[in-house]
């Protein structure tokens, strides 16, 4: 029965996604309606009932597999269309449609003016489609289709505003970071099938062990799958098209930053634990790309003035958080921070929406101030989040960071410089969110105040921040310190028990609290005392580190170092192919062939006068041409 659910909850967005994409018109918005949001509140709905019949079943009977049919068949390797319902899977799909959920219902209000309704709708129904599809697959090739039409839809939705160069921009620049994460796993999966001989999850990962721990090869396949994570999950040095991808719709970009894409990376290494176990070189790399991706996007983040893109390099940085914490193998804290930051990223991204829509489209900070009064809504779920990404206690960033950290101190070693860093980006996170809080919603408003009067949004926005920023509150005490540890419970048949998972131990959770709450708390003060108490301060203060502030800005010039190092010289290069080489080289051949042939054509033409007597003329001439050859011949043969 869960694998005849998850067969419609996977088939059921796609579905409509096609009916929407092959409508002959705009149809009525209702029918949109009832389309597009009806058909991912059915796939949450079963998603849940799937959840609930795994509860049922002993810890040791939650996972099934179902095949449609034979995909391919080929020297022994059979590669089937499959799916896989364990509680990894079912997690995901939790996740995916029912924040899912939660933001198409939001777009219903907020895209309603915009012209293209309907093709708003059939992308983010491709878009889930495509990720229930990754977390569903059974084998690797189907985990890559998924992966690639995530990336294809993640295309259509960043530059779904296709009148804007900057949104086709971005949509290209994602796609192409993507391809090459996607050659990275894809060269994973061909190594994986030429060494263990099969794509399918489960007889790849009981052969693992046959590679040998710490060997070259375990180290190779780690590395290549996590190429693919890193470019999903916007890792460094494959982050850039991150920030970038708020040119899409906020709806896309609370759906892509919040519970899907940028999940995608953190998934995949959880689902490959059996390869990663085998090299502790491979999970500390992963482990260290992830601490220095969460303190450079911290860093970068303080700096931000569009209020959609400090939310999009926090995104960067909390996903390093997550990577972090499953390459030193705290797979279930990781996952459990990728829940929580899907409650609360939502959230934020939901309510930065609100704002922005009432402000007719306005996103810079430095024209918001005072909003509280205005927008509550959206003051309550940016509250919710920012307290709940600072860390405060009792809400759901305290007990998933908190449990990110008391990992990575009980893994000792490498781990503790993990910690360090994770603290410090603790301390970072808490100053830069509260920066964004304090600026849009205290201290005056902008100069000549605000024309037209912000207007609040109506139910089908206001509910799913509401229901977000709850769940930001009340969404981590799943797996409260000292107590209950429901998700390290949920995906034990998964990720294992043995000693290469952490799990944190009580010392190093009662530090770990002590010096994030502090450093949480240190956040929030600096960025009252910046921001809150006095806005002018930061105007005195600005020209303080203007070089390290100006590097920051630039995001540490990622972007530049890519331009001189890849883009100008390829560039240059495509320059001289096309007015040098290929005008000498192929073209020069072409048209000198062309040349010939009409000269050639010139020549006969000539010939061809039209009169009776020219013709008569050369009959006679070649026939005696003829002729005296024949008798040449016939002499030099007697």
């Amino acid at each position: 029965m869960a694998t005849a659910l998850a067969w419609i909850v996977l088939v059921v967005p796609l579905v409509s996604g096609i009916v929407l994409t092959g409508w002959p018109s705009e149809p009525p918005h209702v029918v949109t309606r009832v389309l597009g949001v009806g058909s991912i509140l059915v796939s949450f709905i079963l998603s849940v009932a799937i959840f609930v019949g795994l509860l049922t079943n002993a810890a040791d009977d939650r996972s099934f597999t179902s095949s449609a049919f034979e995909w391919i068949s080929l020297g022994g390797v059979d590669v089937d269309l499959s799916i896989l319902v364990d509680p990894l899977s079912v997690m995901m799909m939790l996740i995916i449609t029912g924040v899912g959920f939660l933001i198409h219902l939001y777009s219903v209000e907020y895209m309603d003016h915009d012209r293209d309704y309907r093709r708003f709708f059939a992308c983010m129904n491709l878009f889930v489609f495509a990720m229930l599809l990754l977390v569903l697959a059974a084998n690797f090739f189907f985990l890559i289709v998924g992966w690639a039409f995530v990336g294809l839809a993640s295309y259509l939705l960043i530059g779904f505003w296709y009148q804007r160069p900057s949104a086709v921009a971005a949509a290209k620049k994602a796609f192409v970071i993507n391809v090459i994460g996607d050659v990275g796993l894809v060269l994973g999966a061909f190594l994986i099938l030429r060494t263990l001989g099969t794509l399918d999850y489960g007889e790849a990962f009981a052969r693992a062990p046959e590679m040998g721990a710490q060997s070259g090869t375990a180290l190779a396949i780690c590395l290549l799958l996590f190429v693919g994570a890193a470019a999903k999950s916007a890792q460094v040095p494959l982050h850039t098209w991150l920030p970038d991808a708020m040119e899409g719709p906020t709806p896309v970009s609370a759906l892509i930053h919040a519970a899907t894409m940028v999940t995608a990376g953190v998934y995949l290494i959880v689902r490959c634990n059996a390869f990663f176990d085998l090299s502790w070189l491979a999970g500390d790399i992963v482990a260290f790309v992830g601490a220095i991706t969460l303190l450079l996007a911290a860093t970068v983040a303080l700096q931000q003035v569009d209020i959609k893109r400090v939310l999009a390099w926090s995104t960067v940085s909390q996903v390093g958080y997550m990577v972090m914490a499953v390459g030193l193998g705290a797979y279930a804290s990781g996952m459990f921070m990728l829940m929580a930051h899907a409650f609360y990223k939502a959230a934020l991204f939901l309510a930065a929406g609100i704002i922005i829509h009432a402000l007719n489209d306005e996103q810079s900070l430095d024209r918001m101030g005072g909003l509280r009064k205005y927008l509550r809504v959206a003051f309550f779920g940016m509250g919710a989040g920012c307290l709940a990404i600072a860390g405060i206690p009792g809400f759901a960033g305290f007990f998933a960071k908190d449990d990110v950290l008391a990992s990575a101190l009980t893994y000792g070693g490498f781990g503790v410089f993990c910690w360090v860093v994770g603290v410090v980006g603790a301390f970072l996170t808490a100053l830069y969110m509260f920066r964004m809080l304090f600026r849009a919603f205290f201290g005056p408003e902008p100069a000549g105040g605000y024309d037209p009067r912000p207007h609040p949004s109506h139910w089908w926005m206001a509910v799913p921040v509401v229901i977000l920023g709850i769940l930001s509150i009340v969404g981590g005490w799943l797996q409260a310190p000292f107590g209950w540890r429901e998700v390290d419970g949920w995906l034990s048949p998964v990720v294992g028990t043995g000693a290469e998972v952490v799990v944190p131990e009580h010392t190093a959770e009662i530090i770990t609290m002590i010096v994030s709450v502090t450093a949480a708390v240190a956040g929030i003060a600096l960025a009252w005392w910046l921001f809150g108490a006095d806005p002018e301060r930061r105007i005195r203060l600005a020209k303080m580190a203007a070089g390290p502030r100006r590097v920051m800005n630039d995001a540490w010039e990622f972007d530049r170092a890519y331009d001189d190092v890849f883009v100008e010289p390829s560039r240059d290069l495509a320059n001289v192919m096309s007015t040098s080489v290929e005008p000498a080289g192929p073209q020069g051949i072409i048209s000198g062939t062309a040349a010939l042939m009409r000269g050639a054509s010139r020549v006969v033409s000539a010939s061809q006068s039209g009169m009776v007597r020219a013709y008569a003329f050369w009959m006679v001439l070649g026939i005696s041409l003829a002729g005296i050859v024949i008798a040449l011949v016939v002499a030099g043969a007697s």
